[in-house]
């Protein structure tokens, strides 16, 4: 992980003695340093970014002057301090840093101690993977500029890896066609993806995210299947591709703009076939989407998109698959939708149409009451020609709208059962002007293109167990430990879910993400770390 390597002293003291021109109180003499330079320097990388440096103190020293050198660069103060020792914060992982030493007292300087050269921790992963690699949860990886895993070839990621995207080159991992990650983390021991800033320091858009490319639908023409930012082909025939396994991965602070309506997610899932294993994910603090599907078949479980600046959740390009338990937690400052689901945007009536089977959700914005709630804008947003089956939810704190069915295409599927939505409650949204449903929460949009802004209110008046309603949920706001679970008394506990009992959804009776107080899948693993 790091080596530590003493080297050379940088000079030793050296006596010059000059003949004076006249008297002076030193008898014409010019006198040396009485100071000696710091012995015993020594170098202990305490994390990737944090070095602290020691060494012996010297007689008659009242300060030291601590110098650092990055790589082959040239030596610069970093501090001078009364201690005998120093911790320096906010390096880079996987750096060489050099230190030096010189004792002070008053305007006399020793000379410089030897320098004491260390790597902080971190291996780097850089560049193609081209045979299976396993890496070691004992090491710290730093991805660094884009790395491919090619075809044929397995990445295997062990409980507990920590795995930095790197700040400087915008580290991005891509699973290409016919690769394979395998990452299984656990509840004790996640696999987590993060900023190679320090803790404290990380922003969103710090390094670029989790791509996977595989070979199951796109509804794109031939050919025209390409990853958003460059990332690579992806779609084809096969709805049973496996791309591997993410279990128990934390993704954060992640996503980067290409160029406008060009961006690269937390985690992009293109054309990744139902072979592949998706679940118990966060994904945090990104600059675009939180988790995104560019077509597939990939069924996914246990996700909780927090913070993200874009959408929560957002699916297009003809996925057909299935999803339960999703939890979005929306930035107050800085998010879109909680869904946003097209078809085609370019042909609203492409084929494999998207069509999504979601059961248990639970998105929460940031509160319609709240002043300012410019953010948040839509809890569900169904649009260009998408279809599917969604149930036992809840939607809340949205400013703009709990729902909108946008375009006439989507609205035709919607009035021919094509695209429905049952037993979902509705709390705490906006209103739209043109709302015409009784109680405040579901809205109407007056920019359909339909031309109807009140299609979102009659069609919910049609469907089954929609309600507007408080759902009672213990802390659903609360940006630091957020608690969405259901009180006692809920009418969301017995909210008459019925999902299909196909062997992959669970057969639970309430709805949204979370059973009650004991139901705690999306805490202890899960981060909710503000930089």
């Amino acid at each position: 992980m790091w080596n530590r390597r003493r080297l050379l002293p940088f000079g030793a003291a050296i006596l010059v003695v000059i003949a004076a021109c006249g008297d002076d109180e030193n008898g014409g003499m010019m006198m040396p340093t009485t100071l000696d330079p710091p012995a015993n320097v020594t170098a202990n990388a305490l994390s990737p970014w944090e070095i602290e440096v020691s060494w012996d103190a010297v007689t008659g020293a009242t300060m030291y002057r601590v110098e650092r050198q990055v790589g082959t660069g040239a030596f610069t103060e970093v501090t001078e301090t009364a201690q005998t020792s120093y911790t320096d914060p906010g390096l880079s992982p996987a750096t060489t840093y050099s230190y030096r030493v010189i004792a002070v007292d008053g305007a006399e300087t020793s000379s410089a101690s030897a320098e004491f050269e260390l790597d902080t921790e971190g291996q780097e992963l850089l560049g193609n993977i081209n045979a299976d690699l396993t890496l070691d949860a004992g090491t710290v990886y730093l991805l660094r500029g884009t790395v491919q895993v090619q075809n044929g070839v397995e990445l295997v990621i062990p409980a507990g890896t920590l795995i930095l995207g790197d700040q400087a080159s915008q580290g991005l991992l891509i699973v290409l066609q016919g690769g394979t990650i395998t990452a299984n983390g656990t509840e004790t021991d996640p696999i987590v993806f993060t900023s190679s800033r320090p803790p404290g320091l990380r922003n969103k858009g710090d390094w670029g995210g989790v791509v996977i490319n595989g070979r199951s639908n796109c509804n794109f023409p031939a050919g025209q299947c390409l990853g958003e930012g460059n990332t690579g082909a992806y779609g084809g025939t096969d709805p049973d591709d496996n791309s591997g396994t993410l279990r128990y991965v934390r993704i954060e602070w992640a996503g980067i703009e290409i160029s406008p309506d060009n961006e690269v997610n937390a985690l992009t899932l293109n054309g990744v076939g139902n072979g592949t294993t998706i679940e118990f994910i966060q994904v945090h603090g990104g600059l675009d989407d939180g988790l995104e599907l560019f077509g597939g078949t990939v069924d996914f479980k246990y996700v909780y998109a927090s913070d993200n600046s874009d959408d929560s959740f957002d699916w297009s390009t003809g996925w057909q698959g299935r999803a339960q338990f999703l939890i979005a937690q929306q930035d107050p400052q800085d998010a879109d939708n909680g869904w946003e689901i097209d078809n085609n945007e370019g042909d609203f009536e492409a084929l494999p149409r998207t069509f999504g089977q979601v059961y248990n959700f639970t998105l929460v914005g940031k509160g319609a009451r709240d002043p300012g709630s410019n953010k948040s804008t839509r809890g569900l947003l169904f649009r260009r020609g998408y279809a599917g089956e969604h149930s036992c939810g809840i939607v809340m704190g949205f400013g703009g709208a709990g729902l909108d069915v946008d375009d006439a295409a989507s609205i035709r599927l919607a009035n021919n059962d094509s695209l429905s939505l049952s037993n979902t409650t509705f709390f705490d949204n906006g209103r739209d002007l043109g709302d015409t449903f009784a109680s405040p929460g579901v809205t109407g949009d007056p920019d359909d293109d339909s031309g109807d802004p009140t299609f979102e209110d009659n069609w919910m008046a049609s469907e089954t167990g929609l309600v507007v309603e408080d759902p009672m949920l213990a802390d659903p706001y609360n940006r630091d430990t957020p608690d969405v679970s259901p009180l006692a008394g809920s009418p969301v506990i017995a909210g008459g879910c019925a999902p299909p009992n196909d062997g992959f959804f669970d057969q639970v009776a309430y709805r949204g993400a979370v059973a009650d107080a004991g139901d705690t899948w999306y805490q202890g693993w899960t981060t909710q770390d503000k930089n």
